[in-house]
């Protein structure tokens, strides 16, 4: 009996040697983490920072910690490019709805007035927590350039550790090749207040190209399990036998759970994209952005003009269309069928243009579907409205004096998800038939 006793004494002595190490490191961080949360809840940034500093060292990934970084580093009026990143890569992750208005701060104490008002209309506090950082004070100085910060950058080398110094390897388009539809791909993406890009070849940054190239991907991704579970759908109701229409149910479930995903993932990877891009701006400067934008604006005068001058070099082939007599204009005859070469142009309709019509709606009520589409779809193309007469609001996407490249849009479009587009043709901004415009359209 005591050798069981004495075996048992050693079992516990060797476990709480093993444990309590292990224990203390455990509570070493936490104790670390937990004393600079305290600092910095108690406003007592200097105390907070050094802390943070070294937590962001042995985690340069965790949001939270660059949330409390670069707030600390901003609150003890450092603004460099720590400070920056730090809050940038906490935007991208969705902490603090107050990190915006710190990134506001950054901008507004280097009078970068353009893009400290455009993270001031970012931040969508509540009211009372505008009170406390004084949103409408600081607000209200930016509208009327006026700074009241103190920048000071001090010792870069001893106050603060740049959280770009060991950066994880970057992707390139070596090891991550960018699909060839993307690269002839035209699209609208936002990356501020003043700069949209047409093209992947806009891209300064690596990283955003890359980024936005998995974006991409995903919505491509995401359009095919839809096209998918519609078809599963499709078959669950054509079933009767419960097993196969349980198993449908699963598959639904899973092609649901899937397409979530990825529309998360490709949000994330657009936001990453915008930061990082809007980024390589902020660091480049105003003058370097507005001599792109022209270049941007000269590109896309330029392909308006191409798009233009295609119809008086392309032959035009006539077609010949029955239209059933005193027929109106309505969205199910401008889905027929038509029997139409695409090389179809329209050289001799003056002030004719084609548009894709993605939507209708009377009196502009939504349905669920087609708000998801247009949240989409907003973020790569241009959509416009208007409301017809009848008071159905109308959406389009486009706008061609070419047949071929609108017909070329509207497949592209229903591969992206809007499933009903079709082409709709305007002639001084009045509403015509496509069969009228085609069958007037010149023989060779």
């Amino acid at each position: 009996m005591s050798f069981s006793f004495k075996n048992l004494g050693f079992i516990l002595f060797i476990s709480a040697y093993l444990l309590f190490p292990i224990v203390s490191v455990g509570q070493e961080i936490i104790g670390n983490e937990s004393l600079a949360i305290e600092y910095f809840k108690d406003g007592n940034y200097e105390k907070a920072l050094p802390i943070f500093t070294k937590l962001i060292n042995k985690s340069p990934g965790n949001a939270m910690y660059n949330y409390y970084y670069g707030v600390s580093l901003l609150k003890n009026n450092q603004f460099d490019t720590a400070t920056k990143e730090a809050l940038l890569n906490a935007v991208v992750d969705k902490t603090p709805s107050d990190c915006n208005f710190y990134l506001a701060n950054y901008f507004h104490a280097l009078e970068n007035w353009s893009e400290a008002m455009d993270f001031y209309k970012r931040y969508k506090g509540s009211n009372k927590e505008r009170r406390a950082l004084e949103y409408d004070k600081y607000l209200d100085m930016c509208t009327k350039r006026i700074n009241p910060f103190k920048v000071s950058k001090g010792d870069a080398k001893t106050i603060f550790v740049d959280t770009l110094k060991n950066p994880p390897q970057q992707p390139d388009e070596k090891s991550f090749p960018i699909p060839d539809s993307l690269r002839t791909e035209w699209f609208n993406f936002q990356i501020n207040s003043q700069l949209t890009y047409h093209s992947i070849s806009d891209f300064k940054s690596e990283a955003a190209k890359i980024l936005f190239a998995k974006a991409w991907i995903a919505t491509g991704k995401n359009d095919s399990i839809v096209r998918n579970t519609d078809v599963l759908r499709k078959a669950h109701e054509e079933t009767h036998n419960v097993t196969a229409r349980i198993a449908l149910v699963q598959r639904i479930v899973d092609a649901e759970q899937q397409s979530y995903q990825l529309l998360r993932d490709r949000e994330k990877y657009f936001e990453q994209a915008r930061v990082k891009e809007a980024g390589y701006w902020e660091k480049t400067g105003a003058d370097a952005m507005a001599a792109f934008i022209k270049e941007i604006a000269d590109r896309e005068n330029s392909r308006n003009e191409r798009i233009l001058n295609e119809k008086k070099k392309v032959e035009v082939i006539p077609v010949a269309v029955e239209v059933p007599a005193d027929k109106s204009i309505t969205e199910d005859s401008e889905k027929e069928n038509l029997p139409v070469d695409p090389e179809i142009q329209t050289a001799n309709q003056d002030n004719i243009v084609f548009k894709v019509q993605i939507g209708s709606f009377l009196k502009g009520k939504l349905s669920p579907g087609f708000k998801t589409l247009y949240t989409r779809l907003s973020k790569f193309r241009k959509i416009d409205k208007y409301t017809d007469a009848k008071n159905f609001v109308i959406y389009t996407v486009g706008n061609f004096n070419n047949y071929k490249d609108a017909t070329m849009l509207k497949n592209q479009l229903i591969l992206e998800g809007a499933k009903g587009a079709f082409l709709a043709a305007y002639k001084n901004g009045d509403r015509i038939s496509i069969s009228k415009v085609l069958k007037t359209s010149p023989s060779k």
